[in-house]
């Protein structure tokens, strides 16, 4: 069938309030990502999708075929952690899981840190990384050589996803969040065994938790906060769901869990202690809480990196995570991982 009478079809049934199969998405997908589909048949499939609420199998079939055209970067790691999410939450908070992710790498977890430039926030990944002075847009070779070399790496989006670049314009003009928003944690280009991954709303919490058991990330903690928070909140509860694939064990639906500044042993602290004007003010406050400065910043990246250690089984609960992180940092282990970092 002709690609233009493929996305017709979905279209229209889309429109109905039917949801695509997995495989049909895929199709649709690649063919995007191809530069086979027009901007006007791209455009009105995104906007049905998006009003009608993307289903899970959607999910796993764009990511699917979003998988397939990333360059991937090699590895030896048997465990392998992203700590990247969907973005969007509007809290205005500094970058607490780049932050985490170096944390994490400096308590002796490798991790292939996924993410872009800011869309929906003051401060994206790339941004802030690029304020502490990391090269951010090294090639695949260079990266999977850091990776190798010093456990942790940046998987810049806009630089592994070359096909991407056929849609980018149409999502720039569309100017919402579309399915394309919901890829990013779902198609690490190391791929990621484990993830940390935080959602903006509870609706797609649920959506990805359930998408990630048909695809290859081995275990995931998948966050959404009751402050709205896409990160681990020191402000009410954080609401986790535990996802396995493979397992006997866990057969069903994800593990809920339900955690308190009070679970990790810090204060409670609220989003309005966290924000961060730009990417300059958030690579700051980074550096000072890497430097050793306490606070609302310290404690909410000690408490994402002790879910970060509980995840891949370097702890056996949220207190002793938060202790050996504390660790990392007060013996500058943190900060030398940056350093490493910066001077590749």
């Amino acid at each position: 069938m002709p690609v233009t009478d493929l996305f017709h079809d979905a279209i229209e049934s889309t429109r109905r309030g039917q949801d695509l199969d997995a495989d049909q998405t895929e199709t649709l997908i690649d063919a995007m990502l191809r530069g086979e589909a027009t901007d006007e048949s791209v455009s009105k499939l995104l906007l049905a999708l998006r009003d009608k609420g993307e289903a899970v199998s959607e999910l796993v079939g764009a990511a699917t075929a979003m998988r397939r055209h990333m360059t991937r970067i090699p590895h030896s790691h048997d465990v392998l952690l992203d700590t990247c999410g969907t973005g969007g939450s509007g809290s205005g908070t500094f970058n607490i899981s780049t932050a985490v992710a170096l944390l994490t790498s400096a308590c002796g977890v490798p991790v292939a840190k996924h993410g872009n430039r800011r869309a929906t926030s003051h401060s994206g990944s790339a941004d802030v990384l690029e304020c502490l002075g990391v090269p951010i847009t090294a090639e695949p070779d260079a990266v999977a050589d850091q990776l190798s070399r010093i456990g942790i790496c940046f998987c810049f989006a806009a630089k592994l996803h070359p096909a991407m670049r056929h849609v980018v314009a149409i999502r720039r003009a569309l100017g919402v969040p579309t399915l394309f928003n919901l890829l990013g944690p779902l198609c690490n280009p190391a791929g990621a065994t484990h993830q940390v991954l935080g959602t903006a709303s509870a609706d797609a919490q649920v959506k990805i938790a359930q998408a990630l058991r048909h695809l290859a990330t081995r275990r995931s903690f998948v966050l959404h906060a009751e402050d709205g928070q896409d990160e681990v909140s020191l402000d009410g509860a954080t609401h986790c769901y535990e996802v396995v694939r493979g397992t006997e064990e866990l057969p069903g639906k994800p593990i809920e869990h339900i955690w308190r500044a009070a679970d990790f042993g810090v204060p409670p602290a609220s989003a309005a202690s966290l924000v961060a004007s730009d990417p300059t003010h958030s690579a700051r406050i980074i550096q000072d809480l890497f430097a050793g400065q306490p606070g609302p910043p310290r404690d909410v990246v000690l408490a994402g990196t002790a879910a970060a250690l509980l995840l891949v089984g370097r702890v056996d609960d949220l207190r002793s995570g938060v202790d050996v992180a504390a660790d990392a940092i007060d013996r500058g282990g943190a900060m030398n991982q940056l350093e490493r970092l910066r001077s590749e």
